[in-house]
């Protein structure tokens, strides 16, 4: 077997084994990749859960294999559609195949350090009042690094790949998009998309817990190609297996509640953001913020072991140290995930005591998201009439989740 053709397998703590071949493992061994071995998936919440520690790196794996496993078993099923609906033929299939495989692996490869908790140091937009998503930077690394690598691998020469159909996949808005780029674009961000399935199940099993357990094989083999009211083709549930696709949002929803809003979690990011601050005007950035997505070189120079190194040295200030001796501030209060009107005025009181009496630092946490967008919703196809419903219009579960949580916390200094 020639070198060019040779695959690779790694090993995986969710799939067993993940395999890849040169061009992606080329990917793998490049240093902005390998940048995500030192970017935490869940930032500090090792300070309340101890195995937390797994990373961005192999979490990117991961969702490379699952967005192959969902898109294997959609084309096996729905032949038909793909043929007469998409013209799609043998060869379309192996090569959309390698780009959702090529966006998958990458769609992490911008995030800041400490993942999601890094996000409210990135900088603001220009014009827009918004602040750059790390989906924007992971566009910029794409075509700053990986972009030869892509377009000009021996393994790219049947398929003729384009860097910019790998990016559109992750929102690239330079890129006109296309029928076949919108309807895979939902496998690597959506209601039911690769990253999801996979950090549910990731975290799960690095925390030790089960709340986002789910039977992602019977998931997988139920996912299928349906026509839309629009007779647009459209990623959907078969009939016999919605049930799957509600346990994962039902996962979601217990992990949101158990995990990524635990309030010690919560009041780490905090105390990440305003040490983050710190670290960053003592290297000379006024607005506290990483470098935009125009200097993407000095931007990958940042990642957890640079910050915790920042951070031990004394420069993070004393968010800082509250970090380092694990000294921070300490929730007095908190509603429940839907505040009663009690509830709010008791938090208003407490509030303004602090206000007027106590003159110490709080903080006053809102917790929110949205556990199922219903303008997204998953769709499921009945297979007898050759019907497309809505997921909330057959879970009495899902459809009970109209209104996102609106949890409220207040935090203070240890000594209040």
């Amino acid at each position: 077997m020639a070198d060019a053709d040779r695959v690779y397998e790694m090993r995986d703590v969710v799939f067993g084994f993940i395999k890849f071949d040169n061009q992606e493992r080329e990917i793998i061994n490049h240093p902005a990749f390998q940048r995500l071995r030192r970017i935490k998936q869940l930032a500090l919440t090792n300070m309340v859960y101890p195995g937390a520690e797994h990373t961005r790196f192999e979490h990117s794996l991961g969702v490379m294999q699952m967005a192959t496993d969902m898109y294997d078993c959609i084309t096996e099923k729905s032949a038909g559609i793909l043929k007469n609906n998409l013209n799609m033929n043998e060869a379309g299939i192996q090569r959309w195949r390698k780009v959702i495989r090529l966006a998958a692996l990458l769609h992490d490869v911008g995030h800041a350090p400490f993942s999601h908790a890094g996000e409210d140091l990135l900088p603001m937009m220009p014009h827009s009042g918004q602040r750059f998503k790390h989906e924007d930077y992971s566009i910029a690394v794409i075509k700053k690094c990986f972009n030869d690598i892509i377009e000009n691998h021996p393994l790219n020469n049947n398929y003729r790949i384009s860097v910019e159909e790998v990016t559109a996949l992750l929102g690239d808005s330079s890129v006109k998009p296309t029928a076949l780029s919108v309807l895979w674009k939902g496998l690597i961000s959506g209601q039911l998309d690769s990253d999801r399935a996979d950090y549910l199940l990731r975290d799960s099993i690095h925390l030790g817990v089960n709340y986002g357990i789910y039977d992602k094989s019977r998931l997988t083999r139920c996912m299928v190609l349906g026509i839309s009211e629009t007779d647009s083709p459209i990623v959907a549930i078969r009939e016999g297996g919605w049930h799957i696709a509600e346990s994962l949002v039902i996962a979601r929803y217990q992990m949101f509640c158990q995990v990524y809003f635990h309030k010690t979690r919560r009041i780490y990011d905090y105390h990440l953001n305003q040490a983050g601050k710190e670290i960053l005007r003592s290297m000379g950035a006024k607005d506290g913020c990483y470098p935009t997505p125009s200097d993407i070189d000095r931007y990958l120079k940042f990642d957890d072991w640079l910050m915790f190194g920042e951070l031990s040295s004394g420069h993070g200030g004393e968010h800082g140290s509250i970090i380092i001796n694990r000294n921070h501030y300490k929730c007095v209060f908190e509603t429940g995930m839907s505040p009663t009107k009690k509830e709010e005025k008791q938090i208003a009181e407490r509030t303004k005591s602090l206000e007027t009496n106590a003159k110490k630092v709080f903080l006053d946490d809102k917790a929110t998201t949205n556990w199922y967008k219903f303008d997204k919703d998953i769709q499921i196809f009945f297979e007898a009439d050759n019907r497309i419903k809505s997921l909330s219009d057959e879970s009495n579960i899902v459809k009970a989740m109209v209104s996102a949580p609106k949890l409220k916390r207040l935090y203070v200094e240890r000594e209040i």
